[in-house]
């Protein structure tokens, strides 16, 4: 945990950070993210980092971006910024990485373009994210819905999604938020949502809108209930 303090430090004194941008990939804080990084740009960007403080954001790059991906296609302006925990160069020079999140950052512009995007930003609060209104409400109400249906609707037979009660609150949601299987853009929705609890809310909606599916396609057509 000192490291990552010592990171998020770091990231607070910063007035700029290097930019990744992925399509259909959305990063959350208190979670871990496997990049294989293979582009020059980003290869140069990643060895950068490292020979720094190896601090990156990751951001979602917005609908349309196919015709301009080797420009500067628009991103969504929050993003999460992460440090390099791991990493390992290939010999052909790609990069294998692990980035761990530390905080959400909103993108205010960009300094740089070239060979790799630099944005200006803030970091954005995570109100209610271990205690506060509602708190304890909503950790009881999405250990409960978790209970007997993640394995179902995470996509990963044999491989539970794991919810420890004494995980910290911010943490639970955000690795649920990052681990379900759902749409880019309403991933994106719930990183932009500043409130955990409102956030919480909205993927327990998810969770028992996925439990219905389910329960209506192992039902059938002509089951009596």
């Amino acid at each position: 945990m000192e490291i990552l303090d010592a990171a998020l430090q770091r990231l607070l004194k910063r007035a700029d950070i290097p930019v990744f941008p992925l399509p259909n990939v959305v990063f959350f804080p208190q979670t871990t993210l496997g990049l294989h990084i293979f582009e020059p740009r980003y290869r140069q960007m990643t060895d950068e980092a490292l020979a720094s403080d190896r601090l990156i954001a990751v951001a979602l790059l917005q609908p349309g971006w196919e015709g301009d991906y080797y420009g500067s296609p628009l991103v969504h302006p929050v993003a999460c910024a992460g440090v390099i925990e791991e990493h390992l160069r290939l010999p052909d020079g790609r990069f294998n990485i692990r980035l761990r999140g530390l905080s959400r950052v909103r993108i205010q512009g960009f300094v740089r373009d070239t060979p790799y995007r630099v944005a200006s930003f803030q970091t954005l609060e995570e109100r209610n994210a271990e205690a506060g209104p509602g708190v304890d409400e909503a950790r009881q109400r999405l250990l409960q819905t978790c209970a007997g249906l993640l394995q179902e609707i995470s996509g990963g037979a044999g491989r539970p999604l794991a919810l420890p009660p004494d995980m910290p609150f911010a943490m639970g949601v955000n690795v649920l938020c990052q681990s379900l299987a759902m749409e880019s853009d309403r991933r994106q929705r719930l990183l932009e949502t500043d409130d955990v609890v409102v956030r919480c809310e909205a993927l327990v909606e998810i969770l028992t809108e996925r439990w219905r599916e389910l329960s209506s396609h192992q039902s059938g057509p002509g089951t009596i209930h």
